[in-house]
């Protein structure tokens, strides 16, 4: 398996999906190899086996800045070594497939299966048309178009993300599988008997400060649930490009003492946030899946999804709203928050759908894929 973060070194849904995906195939006896940029720290001692390789990388939160105006060819670099070394150690190994993850791998995946003739299974977490809101990097949309068309077979994580693929780069939607992400519920589990419903309402965002995953949107919302509610707090969890510039704008929105950015929140702080939170809200642009929405469904935690997500397509039990409309998505949180029976309901059944995507789940339907081939 050909990746480019796996935690600790993590910037999103990517490096969770690894991790939790490659867990779950150690449980069911298939052996991993995972190929990624050497980082600062030797990791040891770890499921599945990770295999480091140059050029160094510090993590996703400083890849651009340690790399410098050469990332792509440093990316690059790393896609024909990490190539080398599966042809080098698959003499010893005999593997049976070779499994990238976007296109930061995509090159490595395809050289791999030239060198090593095994097939070769891809999977396409977003794309550049879901990452980019100043146009698509051209580069990277011929590698990610390069990738979908040579592998054996191509999984995704959403049917909205499959019908792009096919209308935008006109991948055969028979080589297609869809793979829903997963969720390990115990660890978001939240006991309904002992949650405290304090004066203050708590609403979360939680994701990167980016435009496509619609913070201002959500910042236009919060002024107006402010307008009627004085005792509602908005949360933002997460760092990004866009953070001073939103923590200005709450400043002009005269809402700023009723916002608390937080920055990046380690895993271990994930399921507080969750906890303490009445309402979620995934006001996303363009979102491939939602993998934080899933989480806070395991939390019990009412959730409003944008309609361009693909985590909408596997719940009934939440709310939906066009990104851009801001008037409704207030609107919707005003209900969450005013009524309580409509509040716990929706959190309880949330917890069931949740429940129906587990990581073991995603690792069985995974497998189906790999047995189409090998």
């Amino acid at each position: 398996m050909l990746g480019w973060e796996f935690p600790p070194f993590k910037s999103g849904g990517l490096g969770v999906h690894c991790y939790e995906l490659t867990r779950a195939f150690a449980s069911k006896g298939v052996e991993v190899d995972f190929y990624m940029p050497r980082t600062e720290f030797e990791m040891k001692g770890t499921t599945p086996k990770l295999i480091q390789v140059m050029p160094v990388y510090f993590g996703p939160y400083t890849a651009r800045e340690a790399y410098g105006v050469d990332f792509m060819g440093r990316v690059m670099q790393y896609n024909m070594h990490c190539a080398e070394q599966v042809a080098k150690n698959h003499r010893e190994k005999h593997y049976d497939l070779i499994h990238n993850h976007d296109w930061l791998t995509a090159k490595a995946g395809i050289l791999a299966k030239q060198k090593i003739h095994r097939p070769h299974v891809m999977t396409v977490h977003s794309t550049e048309y879901d990452r980019s809101s100043l146009g698509p990097n051209q580069q990277i949309l011929a590698i990610e178009s390069e990738g979908v068309h040579a592998a054996d077979r191509v999984i995704t994580v959403s049917h909205m993300m499959k019908r792009q693929l096919t209308d935008k780069f006109g991948a055969d939607c028979s080589r297609i599988r869809v793979v829903y992400n997963g969720v390990d519920p115990d660890k978001f589990k939240k006991k309904w008997d002992v949650k405290k419903y304090s004066k203050e309402k708590v609403v979360l965002f939680l994701g990167r400060m980016a435009e496509q995953k619609g913070p201002v949107q959500f910042l236009q919302a919060a002024r107006k649930v402010l307008s009627v509610m004085k005792n509602v707090r908005f949360v933002m969890a997460g760092g990004g490009d866009m953070l001073p510039y939103l923590i200005n704008y709450s400043i002009e929105l005269g809402i700023s003492d009723r916002v608390t950015f937080l920055g990046y929140i380690p895993e271990s702080q994930l399921q507080d946030a969750y906890a303490k939170s009445d309402v979620y809200v995934l006001p996303s642009v363009s979102e491939p899946f939602g993998i934080t929405a899933l989480e806070a469904m395991s939390s019990g935690t009412p959730i409003i999804l944008s309609k361009t997500s693909g985590v909408s397509e596997i719940t009934t039990h939440c709310l939906k709203v066009d990104f851009w409309d801001v008037d409704k998505m207030a609107e919707y949180i005003i209900a969450l928050l005013r009524y309580r029976v409509l509040n716990h309901t929706m959190g309880k059944y949330e917890v069931e759908d949740a429940r129906r995507f587990s990581w073991g789940k995603a690792a069985d339907e995974t497998l189906k894929v790999y047995e189409e081939l090998v």
